[in-house]
C-alpha cells in the first residue's frame, strides 16, 4: 500500500504497488462490519468477478452478505453460489433452515419473473426494498447490490440505498454497491471505505472521481486509472488514505 507524496502545489503521482489477487485478498484485504465498498467499471471489466471474490473472502456465517441480483439468468451468479455456498432464495426474509442445515455464509436473492415485465419489477422492488430495509435494521450485514444504477434510477431505491451510506457503519450493515455507469450514481458511494476503480475513458466517469476527496487530487487518479490494464483494480482505502492496484489475476 502507498499514500501519496505532496509537496504542497502539485500532488506527485506516487510509487503503486501492484498485488496479484490473492496476495491483495490474504495480505492487503481487511474489512470491518458496517464499512461501505464501491466497486465501478465499465461493461466487461471485471467489477462483478472481482467483487463475488471479495465476498468469497469476507462474507461468513457470522457476517453474512445479502446479493441482490437483477438478472433472470445469469452464470457468473450461478459459479459464485456453488462456490462460495451460498444460498439462493427468491423472496425476503429467507425461509428459516433447519438446525442441521447450519448458516451459510449468504444468500442470493434472485426473485423469480413470470413473464409480465411490469408486474415483475414492481414485485422486484417491493423484495429488494424489503431486504435493504431488514438488512439495515438488523446490522451485522453485508448488502451487495451488482448493479446500484438500476436500484436508484430503474426501481427508485435511492432513498433506501443513501440511508444504508449514511447511517449503516454505525448498525454494522455496509453496502457494497457495483456500477457499470459511475457517473449516474450517487454521490455517496465516493465516500465509500473501500473504492475498487478500474479504468474508464468516460469524461463523466472521470469528473466524478473528484468525489472521493480524502485529500486525494482526481487529476493523480485519473492519471494512474489512464495507465492500468483492462480487469486490474486501482484500490483506494479512504481512511487510510491509501492505495495499491489489484491485478488482473
Amino acid at each position: 500500500m502507498t499514500t501519496p507524496r505532496r509537496n504542497g502545489k502539485r500532488p506527485l503521482s506516487p510509487e503503486i504497488e501492484t498485488y496479484d489477487r490473492q496476495t491483495f485478498y490474504h495480505d492487503i484485504w481487511d474489512y470491518a462490519p458496517g464499512e461501505h465498498v464501491t466497486i465501478l467499471a465499465p461493461t466487461g471489466g471485471g467489477k462483478t468477478q472481482i467483487a463475488y471474490e471479495l465476498l468469497g473472502y469476507t462474507a461468513k456465517p457470522t457476517l453474512q452478505a445479502v446479493v441482490l441480483v437483477m438478472k433472470p439468468r445469469d452464470d457468473t451468479v450461478d459459479k459464485f453460489t456453488k462456490r462460495y455456498k451460498f444460498k439462493v432464495v427468491r423472496d425476503w426474509p429467507p425461509p428459516r433452515l433447519r438446525i442441521l442445515e447450519g448458516k451459510p455464509p449468504g444468500y442470493v436473492l434472485w426473485p423469480k419473473e413470470y413473464g409480465d415485465p411490469a408486474a415483475d419489477d414492481a414485485r422486484h422492488t417491493t423484495i429488494f426494498s424489503r431486504a435493504i430495509r431488514d438488512l439495515y435494521r438488523k446490522g451485522n450485514k453485508i448488502t451487495f447490490a451488482d448493479e446500484t444504477y438500476s436500484l436508484e434510477k430503474e426501481m427508485g431505491l435511492s432513498r433506501d440505498l443513501v440511508r444504508v451510506w449514511t447511517k449503516g457503519r454505525s448498525m454494522g450493515d455496509g453496502l457494497w454497491a457495483a456500477s457499470q455507469r459511475p457517473a449516474w450514481i450517487s454521490q455517496w458511494a465516493y465516500q465509500a471505505h473501500h473504492l475498487f476503480l478500474a479504468n474508464d475513458p468516460d469524461q463523466r466517469t472521470q469528473e466524478r472521481y473528484g468525489d472521493i476527496g480524502a485529500g486525494f487530487d482526481p487529476r493523480m487518479i485519473i492519471e494512474i486509472l489512464n495507465g492500468m490494464q483492462r480487469f486490474q483494480f486501482l484500490y483506494i482505502n479512504r481512511d487510510d488514505r491509501s492505495m495499491c492496484i489489484v491485478d488482473a489475476n
